[in-house]
């Protein structure tokens, strides 16, 4: 095994990177690091791209097995493009084993943050993380305070990020600064207007909760023309809409976790649209004549947890799509047999490609710029994440 030549070790490694998942294998890739010394490098350099899950219980190591891999010259710091890191009192890592963990990876690309008992970052705090997170381009906010200003410092902080991930509701005001008053509940909208707007701009958003109307005009107010993609696991309501309206134009992927009356009236604004995903079946609310005509990628996904009898509105969906070149749906769809294989006779009368994957609806895809849809997990991206 150790004379095996080092760029097909490493092919060989990247070929089975992902678990059917979408998470990295990890036993693989510690199996491989193990095998020889020609194997450990390669190994070690991709066991140490995606880091998952730290914390107070295992900061610390992983802290110093990147600085001890410094005697070696070559730093497994440099090899980490995505953290997710818990901070605070339930059971994460302090600030400042924080700022330590984003010095080490000077090559971070994607970061996910989950944040417990802070409301906000100290200025000192936020000086040094611009400094460490300057190559920042993806940010998956998992959990902050209803109330906190996280968000604002973060983005004021990283200005760079244009995949932005927000887990839950924000519901605080980003003008709340010594030098700008509180906006009142009945502010008009010129007001409104001449407040500062956040700096990023973003290609892909995606929000599982909406924040208020005010932060959420406030987070695209710079992003019209960069926006391109854009999930929802909440129904877009009216307000929501006429924020969206701007951006809809030139979106091209859509996700949807509830289709309905209000989803549909989203969808006729999106009418340059390549994608669209919808996280449960509608059964009784069609997709025609709502769709637009440009879409080439049509994902559907039917979860255990809810029932359905019929896959008759993407069937009908495939008829009106001229240009559809790709379906994916997950295993579920193929427990409703009749139906499953009328799809699969639609798609192959229009040329289209079938697609079943396993991965979880919760599982988000590699934060990178989209050529063609549909977009994935895949070890083809790591030269776009650097």
């Amino acid at each position: 095994m150790a004379f095996v030549p080092p760029e097909l070790i490493l092919c060989i490694l990247e070929h089975g990177y992902y678990t059917s998942l979408g998470t990295p294998n990890y036993t693989l890739l510690k199996a491989g690091a193990l095998v020889c010394k020609t194997w450990s490098g390669p190994a070690q350099s991709l066991l140490f791209r995606r880091v998952q899950n730290l914390e107070a219980r295992n900061t610390i190591t992983f802290h110093a097995a990147l600085l001890s891999s410094a005697i070696r010259g070559k730093s497994l710091g440099d090899c980490v493009r995505a953290l997710e890191v818990s901070i605070g009192w339930d059971g994460g890592c302090s600030l400042d084993d924080f700022v330590r963990l984003l010095q080490a990876c000077p090559h971070l690309y994607e970061l996910g943050l989950s944040i417990y008992g802070i409301h906000e970052f100290e200025e000192e705090i936020l000086k040094k993380l611009g400094d460490a997170g300057r190559r920042l381009k993806a940010l998956q906010l998992a959990r902050c305070g209803l109330q906190s200003p996280i968000l604002f410092q973060l983005l004021k902080t990283w200005n760079n990020i244009q995949f932005l991930n927000i887990g839950n509701e924000i519901a605080a005001w980003p003008w709340r600064t010594a030098t700008t008053p509180v906006l009142r509940r009945n502010t008009d909208a010129g007001e409104l207007a001449q407040r500062p707007s956040a700096e990023v701009c973003l290609y892909d958003l995606a929000l599982s909760r909406f924040p208020t109307p005010e932060v959420l005009t406030w987070l695209l107010a710079s992003s019209t023309d960069s926006l391109r993609i854009l999930e929802l696991r909440d129904i877009p309501g009216p307000t929501q809409r006429n924020i969206l309206s701007l951006h809809a134009p030139r979106l091209r992927s859509l996700r949807l976790a509830h289709y309905n009356i209000h989803s549909a009236a989203l969808l006729r604004m999106c009418t340059a649209l390549e994608e669209l995903v919808l996280y449960h079946v509608p059964t009784h609310f069609p997709l025609v004549p709502d769709l637009p005509p440009t879409i080439e990628h049509l994902s559907f996904r039917n979860p255990n947890h809810t029932y359905r009898n019929t896959l008759q509105p993407i069937i009908t969906a495939v008829d009106a799509l001229p240009k559809l070149r790709v379906l994916t749906c997950d295993r579920n769809a193929e427990q409703l047999v009749v139906d499953y294989e009328i799809l699969k006779a639609k798609c192959r009368m229009k040329g289209a490609k079938v697609i079943v994957a396993d991965m979880p609806f919760w599982v988000y895809e590699d934060p990178v710029i989209v050529h063609r849809f549909p977009r994935t997990r895949s070890v083809s991206n790591f030269d776009a994440m650097f």
